[in-house]
């Protein structure tokens, strides 16, 4: 094996151990700056750390949720498929077509966080996850036909392919499609209407503690970080690290104001903002379509 072949493996291995604390970090930055544009002091930067150390510290709980299978190996089912994102959008997974294995993954990793609530045997959960169906039926449909409007306007068959730069001067309704599933996908006012805290107590997370929710919390940080990537890298395309991080801060202040300063919609208002943003994209596919060929 090559001298480069090692530090390829190398390189690899340092960003897969530095995806999970680079994502707290990212949500304890988020959380102190919210804090701030809301006028409160809020925690310190490093509470994700403690938030995890204290719940992968917790024992089982003996209560009838434990019982079953299914809700003790959801949580870290989903935060497998969300964690395997990760090696899409940084080229350790390269291969043809691998954007469609992709929009799989993502696609998984969204099932898997509505089965949380399903198998959690609590009203609560179970409703929140039927409002995620509700709303899945369209975002996930627009980000396949955005990511599709990328790949043929760049005229490639792999992520790794992609060479164009700010895309989203080039195809600004699929960029800004997009943004808007980002922002659905992470749960960002005002698209947190499965989680509604005030209406439906921890909706989908409600009967999930210990590890589990552990997993759940460390799974919600790098669906973050995720789509932070992959906006920057569809978007714009930076070349060097220093850009990447500044479009990837830009892009980050970009959610950060969205959550600071809407509300959250109702279920029917997001619904209807969805189909809606659904008919822009195919719009977007079918002229570039005719463009293209």
């Amino acid at each position: 094996m090559s001298m480069h072949s090692y530090i390829n493996i190398v390189t690899t291995i340092i960003k897969l151990i530095g995806i999970i604390p680079i994502a707290l970090l990212v949500d304890g930055i988020f959380r102190k700056l919210l804090a701030r544009m809301q006028n409160r002091v809020g925690p310190p930067i490093i509470q994700p750390f403690y938030d995890i150390i204290k719940l992968f510290g917790k024992k089982k709980s003996d209560s009838k949720g434990y019982k079953n299978i299914l809700f003790r190996t959801i949580p870290f089912l989903y935060f497998v498929s969300t964690f395997s994102l990760f090696l899409f959008v940084f080229g350790i997974v390269r291969f043809e077509f691998d954007f469609i294995m992709l929009i799989y993954m993502i696609i998984l990793s969204s099932a898997m966080y509505i089965l949380l609530g399903l198998v959690s045997n609590s009203p609560f959960g179970a409703f929140g996850s039927m409002r995620d169906m509700l709303l899945m039926i369209c975002y996930e449909i627009i980000m396949t036909i955005s990511l599709f409007s990328f790949v043929v306007y760049s005229d490639v068959l792999s992520l790794g392919q992609l060479n164009e730069s700010w895309l989203i001067f080039k195809l600004p309704i699929a960029g800004v499609c997009l943004f808007i599933v980002a922002l659905v996908e992470t749960r960002i006012t005002p698209f947190d209407t499965a989680e509604a805290e005030a209406e439906i107590m921890g909706s989908i997370e409600t009967e999930y503690s210990g590890k589990s929710l552990g997993f759940i919390d460390v799974s919600r940080q790098l669906r973050l970080l995720f789509f932070i990537v992959l906006l920057v890298k569809i978007l714009f395309n930076p070349i060097g690290i220093i850009e990447f991080i500044l479009f990837s801060a830009l892009v980050f202040f970009v959610l950060l104001f969205s959550e600071a300063t809407t509300a959250r919609y109702r279920a029917d208002q997001t619904f209807i903002l969805l189909v809606m943003v659904l008919i822009l994209s195919v719009i977007e596919f079918i002229r570039l379509y005719l463009l293209v060929w």
